[in-house]
C-alpha cells in the first residue's frame, strides 16, 4: 500500500480527468522549508489541456491547490514540467515580436457612389 497524502490524490483524480492519457500522470511530492511542491509531468500530447489557453487551466489547478492547502495547514504549489521533446516555440530576445508576425499591407480603395 502506498501512502498518498490528500494533496498527491486531488491533484492526481483532476489531471487524470482532463487528460487523454492518465497513466502518465507524474506527480513527484518534495517538503522543504517552504511547504509541499507537487511536481507534476503528463503526456506531451496532454500538457496544452492542462496548462490552458494563457495558462488559465494551470492558474485554476494552482489556486484549487492552494485553497487545499489552507484547509489544511499546509502551503502547497504546483509546478508543471515541459515534457521531453517538446515542439514548444522559443522567440530569441533579438526577436521582436513585430517581426515574428507577417506583415499585411494595407490598401485603401476610394469607391464613388453615384
Amino acid at each position: 500500500m502506498t501512502d498518498t497524502s490528500i494533496d498527491t490524490s486531488t491533484l492526481q483524480t483532476i489531471l487524470s480527468n482532463l487528460v487523454t492519457e492518465p497513466n502518465d500522470v507524474k506527480i513527484e511530492r518534495i517538503v522543504d522549508e517552504q511547504g509541499v511542491l507537487l511536481t507534476v509531468q503528463v503526456n506531451s500530447n496532454d500538457m496544452g489541456i492542462v496548462i490552458g489557453r494563457s495558462g488559465v487551466m494551470a492558474n485554476s489547478i494552482k489556486t484549487i491547490m492552494r485553497a487545499l492547502g489552507k484547509a489544511n495547514k499546509m502551503n502547497i504549489r504546483v509546478d508543471f514540467l515541459e515534457p521531453d521533446g517538446s515542439s514548444r516555440k522559443k522567440i530569441s530576445p533579438q526577436t521582436s515580436e513585430k517581426s515574428a508576425e507577417p506583415e499585411i499591407e494595407s490598401t485603401e480603395e476610394v469607391i464613388e457612389l453615384n
